[in-house]
């Protein structure tokens, strides 16, 4: 399997990240990510990095990055940590118009 960063034995939480934002920005606005995408660009041994993805995600949720999605709903990450989440979630970048402060998660735009 060919991988953008091919077999890496320790990404650093920077290229976690950049994973991660690479990934959704290739998505219409709306669209997610399974943390396991972002692992898996770091080679066969992706399983080994699915804790620091979840763990990066989680930060890049609390600086207003992203936001943890599961079964369509917004997961509080303040509320519930991340690796306590029980079944599959989702990582999608959050609109700019929330980041704004106007809500338009309705408009088909």
């Amino acid at each position: 399997m060919k991988t953008r960063w091919m077999d890496h034995d320790a990404p650093s939480n920077n290229d976690i990240r950049d994973e991660i934002l690479r990934l959704l920005m290739t998505l219409k606005k709306g669209e997610s990510i399974c943390p396991s995408d972002a692992a898996r660009a770091f080679g066969s041994k992706w399983r080994q990095h699915m804790t620091l993805v979840r763990e990066v995600a989680a930060d890049m949720v609390r600086d207003g990055m992203i936001e943890v999605v599961q079964r369509d709903e917004v997961v509080d990450i303040d509320e519930r940590d991340i690796e306590s989440i029980k079944g599959p979630i989702r990582l999608r970048l959050i609109p700019k118009s929330i980041v704004n402060g106007i809500d338009d998660s309705d408009d088909d735009a």
